[in-house]
């Protein structure tokens, strides 16, 4: 049996993370509409002093991430876990036809449902400046990585750096 694209994205973000010295990657199971009671509020739980990340693996086609996509659990969990201090949570998401990777705080997900949006478009957060005075509400993170065949081989430690900045 094959197995499905999403799944295989996630076990290249396990392995690309788990090659960051002094990390610690849980896979959390994930068994299908919460089969025996199951209801992870993410794919991965990651450590790396001084953060611990809940991320959420998800690939699409097309330009939009839908946040029909986010089960409700997924969304409440991530957000009460960004409130702690150290805690980062958010997506990670592949837009598999624009060979486009980012991380989405869960804080920009919940500004934009909030502010009427059903989605989140591939090329969102470009051209937003720094100096903005509410940046992080309106900044991805770009993971950085190499193009394989069909996956990336993806720079985790960059990640890891430059998502510092979403924490309490």
């Amino acid at each position: 049996m094959a197995i499905n694209r999403g799944k295989a994205f996630e076990d290249t973000i396990r392995e690309a993370f788990s090659k960051v010295p002094n990390t610690s990657v849980i896979r959390l199971p994930d068994p299908t509409n919460g089969y025996l009671g199951i209801r992870n509020i993410s794919d991965f739980i990651i450590y790396h002093y001084p953060n611990q990340y809940f991320i959420e693996c998800k690939s699409v086609h097309g330009n939009t991430l839908p946040f029909s996509n986010i089960t409700e659990n997924q969304w409440n969990g991530m957000l009460e876990m960004s409130k702690l201090r150290g805690v980062i949570a958010g997506v990670i998401c592949w837009w598999v036809d624009k060979d486009v990777t980012k991380f989405i705080p869960i804080q920009l997900l919940e500004f934009l449902r909030t502010n009427g949006y059903k989605s989140v478009r591939y090329d969102y957060g470009y051209g937003v400046s720094a100096h903005s005075k509410d940046w992080r509400t309106y900044s991805t993170v770009e993971i950085k990585g190499t193009k394989k065949r069909v996956f990336f081989d993806y720079d985790m430690a960059d990640f890891i750096e430059r998502a510092k900045l979403w924490q309490n």
